[in-house]
Parts: C-alpha cells; sequence; structure tokens
C-alpha cells in the first residue's frame, strides 16, 4: 500500500466539494472557503431560574447585613441591664442558615 500527500490532498478536496454541494443551504457565504459553525443556545426557563435565584439571594443578603439602628441598640442595652431581654431561637436560627 503507497500514501502520497498529492492523493491525500486531492480526495480531501474532492470530499469538500461534494459535501458542499449535498447540504443544500450553508449559514455563511460560499466564498471558497469551508467553516463549521458552532451554535449554543440557552433554555430560556433556566436563564429565567438563574436571574431569579440571583437576584433573589442578592436582596437576601442585604437584608442579612444591614445593621441595627442605634435606636434599636439602645434599646437592647437598656433591656439587657433591666433583665427583660429573651432571645428569640427561631430568630437567631433565620439568620445562621441565611448566612
Amino acid at each position: 500500500m503507497k500514501i502520497s500527500i498529492g492523493t491525500i490532498v486531492n480526495n480531501h478536496t474532492d470530499l469538500r466539494s461534494v459535501s458542499r454541494n449535498a447540504s443544500g443551504t450553508s449559514i455563511a457565504p460560499d466564498n471558497g472557503h469551508s467553516f463549521d459553525a458552532v451554535i449554543i443556545k440557552s433554555n430560556p426557563r433556566q436563564i429565567e431560574e438563574h436571574t431569579f435565584a440571583k437576584t433573589l439571594s442578592g436582596e437576601i443578603s442585604s437584608e442579612v447585613r444591614e445593621t441595627a439602628s442605634p435606636e434599636k441598640v439602645q434599646d437592647l442595652r437598656q433591656q439587657v441591664a433591666e433583665g427583660r431581654y429573651a432571645v428569640d431561637a427561631y430568630a437567631v436560627a433565620s439568620r445562621i442558615l441565611l448566612s
């Protein structure tokens, strides 16, 4: 068996012209070059869900990082000093889970 470069090049160019004619339509204008095309599409529902999740997480994150007002801090200090302050376990757990 003998393989020569001329045979490989000739067979490749013949194959390219046959496959181009067989496809019927082409995406790019035919200027003597043949190119592959890659089309990437996303599911609109996945994009919408991702956008919603990102927006929601941003809002929750900003609420969690929000600091207490000086009036609220002063009120809590007064409650602790008077022994009236009670820890809300549900509020603590929700803050821990969100951070």
